[in-house]
């Protein structure tokens, strides 16, 4: 849990000097606004004892009219775990989640975690805590990748419970059987909350850069496929392309930011993505 908290911790707080120290003001400005002391701002308001820990001013806001309850839902089938040392999807995708568990306690949000996969579960409940992250952390670290993507009623029930407006941060790769996956878009959509879906790739599954001939295992049922690369990589890639596209456009639809991921990425684009999403509440 310590090297995942150091990590996310890490990452934050040098995206956010960066933006900070960038001639480009327009997110670190939208950063500025959610909490940080502006010139006008009532001085009664402001957190001395925060100012006392950080030397930097901070505005108090009640949480009951401020905190937004995010919710991030994991996809933990074990198709995400795929994907060599970095690129690996699930450890990504564990990485992602903790970044954006770290943003949101720091915009003194109150981040829960969703776990979907052979079972879905309410991991850890929305709260708004300087200490509710190290929650998340810990779970995030010995959570592993295992089982079917299941998308159902049981992962449904769940979602039905946020009632609360707020906002829902969605990783997965999307491989289902079916329509389940848009169905899960859908269902989601109907809750009213602002939503992030970031669909998460890795490059070998995009580019398929493999030469001669090879057995392709599905890592969630087992099946075997033997498949010529050189000869398959046009047609695969134009499916994967089909793939990707039929996730967008329901997005688009249903009024979700869609943002895809290749795991070979830095995490940059994913935070940008999101500030911008949460600066638009």
């Amino acid at each position: 849990m310590d090297d995942l908290s150091i990590l996310a911790r890490t990452v934050v707080e040098g995206f956010f000097d960066g933006l900070h120290r960038s001639p480009f003001l327009g997110y670190s400005t939208e950063f500025s606004a959610y909490r940080a002391y502006t010139q006008g701002d009532n001085l009664r308001h402001i957190d001395w004892k925060v100012w006392g820990r950080t030397d930097e001013f901070y505005v108090k806001q009640f949480e009951d009219d401020t905190n937004l309850r995010c919710q991030i839902l994991l996809d933990t089938s074990a198709s995400m775990d795929f994907g060599k040392g970095d690129t690996n999807k699930f450890n990504y995708a564990r990485i992602l989640a903790a970044i954006i568990a770290r943003v949101m306690v720091r915009q003194h949000d109150a981040p829960g975690l969703i776990l979907f996969g052979d079972q879905s579960r309410q991991a850890v409940p929305a709260q708004a805590s300087r200490y509710h992250a190290d929650e998340i952390f810990e779970l995030l670290t010995h959570v592993q990748a295992h089982g079917r993507t299941t998308i159902g009623p049981a992962l449904f029930q769940l979602i039905g419970t946020i009632t609360r407006r707020g906002m829902v941060v969605v990783i997965s790769d999307f491989f289902t059987s079916g329509d389940t996956a848009l169905e899960l878009l859908r269902q989601l959509g109907g809750q009213h909350q602002e939503i992030i879906v970031f669909h998460l790739l890795a490059p070998e599954e995009l580019d398929l850069p493999y030469d001669s001939e090879y057995i392709f295992e599905d890592c969630e049922t087992g099946e075997e496929l033997p498949v010529h690369a050189e000869e398959f990589r046009q047609e695969y890639q134009r499916r994967i392309g089909d793939f990707c596209e039929r996730i967008r456009q329901e997005c688009i639809k249903l009024e979700i930011d869609y943002q895809r991921l290749r795991t070979d990425e830095p995490l940059d684009v994913a935070l940008i993505a999101y500030l911008e999403r949460r600066a638009a509440l």
